[in-house]
């Protein structure tokens, strides 16, 4: 079988192979058939849906701010929305849990951490059956319980980075009994879903750029964490997003401002050229067919862009948004048959 080297689909998308394989083909396609059904899908989450939940770890941080940026930068939510934020300073787990309780509408994801005012508390022993540790975590599950009566689908929880200066060795010490007991639970629990994070990679090597009082986040922290947050939220698709078809989001009757070639190399991996011919500020993202983001990219005018997908076959999803236009591609990259 002669494989060609190139070939056009009308309307956006372009395939060529760099080297002619006889059993390897590569099929792109923006839709599918007029006769298919439309499928529904969501690519934005409703960001009041969302609520970060804590104590000054979030209140006094520029977390939230940071969430928000990465959020609207991804188009997960609009350019004017905000995350609701309800964390206060200085509060204990039992009001972290008063004010989800107050929350209204109930939050579909809760962003959170708790206990970190609870655990300054001697501990006899130095066991987790200890008072200070024992009865913070009940609180902490009746938390969780909470949030599963109240329908809210997923939680992100986060281990607090290593409290940093002698002041803090009781914190410190209470902590690492407390955390494996909130890891587990997080690991366990079904309704809602547990999404862990440990801030302690994140921010090894940086405290001193981090904190300056040992357990609060400067900006700079408080940008790392959020970052940090971002990646777990889109890699395991924290907010149930889906991707959405190009006529599910076409606004525009310019076909041609997007080119997109998908390229095989040697090694049998394929790559994707995307090419985009528009004036102005624009974000390019490819996506998983489930919605992961593997890259953004983002610039002004007419650019060109290379993303590999590391596997020569796959669904793939690439998202284009400028301040007047957004256009979603489905790119199929597959095998033929022999």
């Amino acid at each position: 079988m002669n494989v060609p080297t190139f070939f056009r689909i009308p309307s956006l998308t372009r395939i060529a192979a760099l080297t002619p394989v006889v059993s390897l083909a590569l099929l792109a396609t923006l839709a599918a058939p007029a006769a298919r059904a439309q499928t529904t899908a969501t690519t934005t989450v409703n960001a009041n849906d969302v609520v970060i939940n804590g104590e000054s770890f979030f209140a006094a941080s520029n977390i939230r701010d940071e969430l928000n940026r990465l959020a609207r930068a991804d188009g997960v939510i609009g350019s004017t929305e905000s995350f609701r934020q309800v964390a206060v300073s200085g509060a204990l787990i039992s009001q972290i849990l008063g004010y989800y309780r107050n929350a209204n509408p109930k939050p579909v994801y809760v962003i959170s951490d708790g206990g970190g005012n609870d655990l300054m508390g001697n501990c006899p022993g130095n066991v987790d059956t200890c008072p200070v540790v024992a009865n913070t975590f009940a609180t902490v599950k009746a938390y969780f319980d909470t949030m599963a009566v109240h329908g809210t689908k997923k939680v992100l929880w986060m281990r607090y980075p290593d409290p940093q200066g002698a002041q803090w060795a009781t914190l410190k010490a209470n902590q690492d009994l407390f955390n494996p007991l909130v890891k587990s639970l997080c690991d366990t629990i079904r309704a809602p879903r547990c999404v862990w994070v440990d801030l302690r990679p994140v921010w090894e090597g940086h405290y001193a750029e981090y904190t300056t009082d040992g357990i609060h986040a400067t900006n700079a922290g408080g940008t790392a964490t959020a970052e940090a947050f971002w990646k777990v939220i889109v890699d395991s698709n924290f907010f149930d997003l889906t991707p959405t078809s190009l006529r599910t989001l076409r606004t525009v009757r310019e076909e041609d401002f997007v080119n997109i070639q998908v390229r095989v190399g040697v090694e049998g991996r394929a790559r994707l050229s995307v090419e985009v011919a528009t004036s102005g500020a624009h974000t390019v993202s490819l996506h998983q067919a489930s919605g992961r983001l593997l890259a953004r990219r983002q610039g002004s005018g007419v650019s060109r862009y290379g993303f590999a997908t590391g596997v020569r076959t796959g669904q793939f999803i690439v998202r284009v948004r400028t301040d007047r236009h957004e256009r979603v591609h489905t790119v199929f990259v597959g095998a033929s048959p022999h």
